[in-house]
C-alpha cells in the first residue's frame, strides 16, 4: 500500500524531470537531507541539492533520489547504480512548491492506509458490512453498492448523491440491476474475462445507457467470484487512488463475506442471475423479468418443474460445490441449472403434465445422488416462470417431509407429500384432536400390533379389502370380520369414505409428531 517511483515520476511530469529507474520501488514516505548519507532507505524519497550530493556514492541496495541541479558542476549522475533518480534544475521549480506536492502525493498513500486500517479496525470488531461499506464510501465519496456474484444487490451507500442516473437508481429501488445493463455485461468479453480472471478494478464505460461510468471489483474466494463492488462515478472522477482503495478492500472484505448468508455462492450468468432475482426478491417488477427474458430468449410460459438438490447435512466447500455442479450440468445439459442459497437447481421443462410421467433422472445421476448423499425434492408442474417461488417452496417442503418419512428416497415428489403438508399446517393452527379422530385414537393405544398392522395397511389401501387381505395373506372374509369387530368396539365406520380420508390424515398426523 504505497506509491512507486514511476508513480511519482508521472505526478511531475509537468517539471520535465530526466528519469533514472532501476527498479520501480514501492515509496512510503519522503525526505529532504542535506548531509548525512549513510543510514538511508529504499522505501523513502530522498531529496537533495546536487552541490550536497556527495561526490562518490555507493549503496548495494536501491536508494531513490530526487537532486536538483543547483551547480553547474559536472556530475554523471547515470553511473550511480543501485539508484532510481529523477533530476530536476533548480531555475525550473519552487523548492517549497515541490515539498507541497510531494507531500500531497504521499499523503494519498496515507489516506489508503488510514481507510483500510479502519475497514480492518471495523471488521476486528465485528462490524457489520453496511458499516463497512460506510468507512469506504466516507472516502470514495461516489454511490457504493455491492452485489453477489447473480448481481443482486447486497449492500450500498451514498443515496444521498445527486447522480441522475435510471440504472443506477433502479438498481437500488429493485435489488437488481436493468436487463439492458445486465444484456451490457453478460455479452462485453473484455469485461467477462476481466472478471474471471483478475481480482482487480476496472472502469466500465456503458455511457450509451447509463449517465456515468462505474468503477467495479470482483471479490474472490479461491478463485472463484463471490460478488461485486459496483462505484458510480457521480460525485467525482475515479483516481487511481480509487482503485486501489477497491482492491484492497476486495481483498479485505472476502473473509467476511463467505460467512454472509446474502453471498452464497452462484454461478455468473445470465441464467444463475434471473433466476437468483425471481427467488430472492419479494415484489418481483414484471417488466424486468419480461424484458430480461426477451434479451437472453427464456420463454416466461410452458410446462415447469423445480428440482432442488439437498446435501448431506455436512457444509458444502465451494470447491465441492463447484465440482458437483458441473456433474449435474453434465446430466441436464438441456435443461437450466443453476445455484441458489448453495443449492443446486434445475429448471425443467417439459411437455409433459406430470413429473411422474417422465423421465427426469438417469442411472448415473442416481450414482451421483448416491456418492454424494443426496437428496432431490420435486415440485408440482408450474406454467409461468412468475411462480417459480412457489414451486422452490414445494422443493423444500419434499426434502423436510422426506426426513421424517419411513421411506428414505434420493428422490421425493412434492406430491406424495400434499397430505403430510396439509396435515402440518392444520397441525400448526389447531388443537391435533380437531384433526387426529378420538375413536381411531383410542384404538391406537389399545389394539394389539396385529390389529394396528392391519389397520395401517388397509387405510394405505383406501379402505380395499381385498387387496389388503391379500397383502396380509389372509382369507377375505376373516379380514371383514376383523374390521367389523373394531367397528362394533371403536364406532370406526369402514364403509364412509370421506371417514377412511379422515384416518389417513390421522395416520399422517401422529407420524408427524412422532418424529418431530
Amino acid at each position: 500500500m504505497s506509491v512507486t517511483f514511476n508513480e511519482i515520476s508521472t505526478k511531475l511530469a509537468s517539471k520535465n524531470p530526466i528519469v533514472i529507474m532501476r527498479k520501480n520501488i514501492n515509496i512510503s514516505n519522503y525526505y529532504y537531507i542535506e548531509d548525512n548519507f549513510d543510514k538511508l532507505n529504499s522505501y523513502s524519497l530522498y531529496i537533495c541539492k546536487l552541490s550536497n550530493f556527495p561526490k562518490e556514492f555507493k549503496t548495494d541496495k536501491i536508494i531513490n533520489f530526487l537532486i536538483i541541479v543547483d551547480i553547474n558542476i559536472k556530475y554523471d549522475l547515470f553511473q550511480l547504480k543501485n539508484c532510481n533518480i529523477l533530476i530536476l534544475e533548480d531555475n525550473k521549480i519552487n523548492l517549497y512548491k515541490l515539498l507541497e506536492n510531494l507531500q500531497d502525493i504521499i499523503n494519498v498513500n496515507a489516506d489508503i492506509i488510514a481507510s483500510s486500517n479502519s475497514i480492518i479496525d471495523a471488521i476486528s470488531q465485528n462490524e457489520c458490512i453496511g458499516d463497512i461499506i460506510k468507512i469506504i464510501y466516507n472516502y470514495l465519496q461516489n454511490p457504493i453498492i455491492i452485489s453477489n456474484s447473480a448481481n443482486y444487490l447486497c449492500y450500498h451507500d451514498g443515496d444521498n448523491l445527486t447522480n441522475d442516473d435510471t440504472i443506477w437508481d433502479d438498481y437500488i429501488k429493485y435489488n437488481y440491476p436493468d436487463p439492458y445493463y445486465l444484456e451490457k455485461i453478460y455479452y462485453d468479453i473484455k469485461f467477462g474475462q476481466s472478471i474471471s480472471s483478475k481480482s482487480d478494478s476496472h472502469i466500465i464505460d456503458y455511457l450509451d445507457i447509463m449517465e456515468h461510468r462505474v468503477l467495479t471489483c470482483p471479490i474472490k474466494i479461491n478463485n472463484l467470484n463471490i460478488a461485486y463492488i459496483y462505484v458510480l462515478e457521480s460525485n467525482k472522477p475515479f483516481t487511481k487512488e480509487d482503485m486501489r482503495v477497491l482492491n484492497i478492500l476486495g481483498k479485505i472484505l472476502a473473509p467476511s463475506i463467505i460467512n454472509d448468508t446474502r453471498f452464497t455462492y452462484c454461478e455468473n450468468t445470465q441464467i444463475d442471475s434471473i433466476f437468483y432475482y425471481l427467488l430472492s426478491c419479494d415484489n418481483t417488477q414484471p417488466h424486468f423479468l419480461e424484458k430480461t427474458c426477451e434479451i437472453l430468449n427464456l420463454e416466461v410460459y410452458s410446462n415447469f418443474f423445480l428440482l432442488n438438490i439437498n446435501f448431506s447435512k455436512e457444509e458444502m466447500k465451494i470447491e465441492k460445490l463447484k465440482e458437483l455442479y458441473d456433474l449435474i450440468k453434465s446430466v441436464f445439459f438441456n435443461q437450466f441449472v443453476f445455484i441458489y442459497k448453495n443449492q443446486i437447481c434445475i429448471l425443467y421443462i417439459t411437455k409433459d403434465d406430470n413429473p411422474n410421467k417422465f423421465k427426469i433422472y438417469s442411472k448415473y445421476f442416481l450414482d451421483i445422488c448416491e456418492k454424494y448423499n443426496l437428496s432431490v425434492g420435486i415440485s408440482d408442474i408450474f406454467f409461468n416462470l412468475h411462480d417459480i417461488k412457489i414451486a422452490y417452496k414445494q422443493t423444500l417442503k419434499a426434502l423436510d417431509y422426506s426426513t421424517i418419512s419411513a421411506d428414505k428416497n434420493h428422490i421425493n415428489y412434492y406430491s406424495d407429500f400434499m397430505l403430510t403438508d396439509l396435515v402440518y399446517e392444520f397441525l400448526i393452527n389447531e388443537n391435533t384432536d380437531n384433526i387426529i379422530d378420538l375413536n381411531f385414537k383410542e384404538f391406537i393405544n389399545s389394539a394389539s400390533e396385529e390389529y394396528l398392522e392391519m389397520m395401517k395397511l388397509f387405510v394405505d389401501n383406501n379402505g380395499n379389502i381385498k387387496k389388503t387381505a391379500d397383502e396380509l395373506h389372509v382369507h377375505y372374509n376373516t379380514l371383514k370380520y376383523r374390521l367389523s369387530k373394531i367397528r362394533d368396539e371403536y364406532c370406526i365406520d369402514f364403509e364412509d369414505l370421506n371417514y377412511i380420508i379422515k384416518l389417513k390424515l390421522s395416520y399422517i398426523a401422529l407420524d408427524f409428531i412422532s418424529n418431530t
